[in-house]
């Protein structure tokens, strides 16, 4: 349960309610690596949708080293460099697991420490634990993602990853993405455009 603030357009309100756990766990993992002495890396699959958006915001707000943001479009990937959340933007297809992480390793320097997929698309378990470093953390915040293949994928692979499930709730989230959203100037830029594009501003 969560009070629709009084200041914000009722459909902006609820775009941002229909992704706020995504950024608040984001931010949460992002800050137990900086609690524990180590500034994350954060690597944010579909950084230009709506919880893509937000997780690459709360991710430097909460203490990121580097974020990038991954696209599989080049006019998403203008968009995201235009209102500058990310460090570094990268084109990929989050389907293909060299791709993915060729991509993210060649706008990082490395593969990220922390890598958070908010596509919603299937296919994308792979990649997502090949461009993840050994120790690191898997935030699958798609319900397209298939949690036997993450398992099994990471298995296979030989990769010591933790892998978490976003449900959607994180106490204090939707709190957390309101506040983005007056804060951020990227964050408001994408969302108010978004919901032009829809005919609802």
């Amino acid at each position: 349960l969560a009070k629709v603030p009084s200041d914000l357009p009722g459909p902006l309100a609820m775009m941002v309610m229909d992704v706020c756990g995504a950024p608040a766990l984001t931010a949460r993992v992002v800050r137990r690596y900086v609690e524990a002495g180590k500034a994350p890396t954060v690597a944010v699959v579909g950084g230009a949708g709506k919880s893509g958006s937000l997780s690459l915001a709360a991710a430097r707000r909460a203490g990121a080293a580097r974020t990038v943001g991954v696209v599989p479009v080049i006019r998403e990937a203008e968009t995201l460099e235009r209102v500058g959340l990310a460090d570094n933007v990268a084109l990929a297809d989050a389907r293909d697991p060299v791709g993915l992480s060729d991509a993210i390793e060649n706008a990082l320097g490395d593969v990220a420490d922390v890598v958070v997929v908010c596509v919603d698309v299937p296919g994308c378990e792979h990649g997502a634990i090949l461009s993840c470093d050994d120790g690191g953390t898997i935030i699958f915040f798609s319900m397209a993602t298939s949690f036997a293949t993450a398992a099994l994928g990471a298995e296979g692979l030989a990769a010591d990853v933790t892998m978490l499930i976003g449900n959607g709730f994180t106490p204090g989230h939707a709190d957390l993405a309101f506040d983005l959203l007056r804060s951020d100037e990227g964050i408001a830029t994408l969302f108010t455009e978004r919901l032009a594009s829809e005919g609802h501003l």
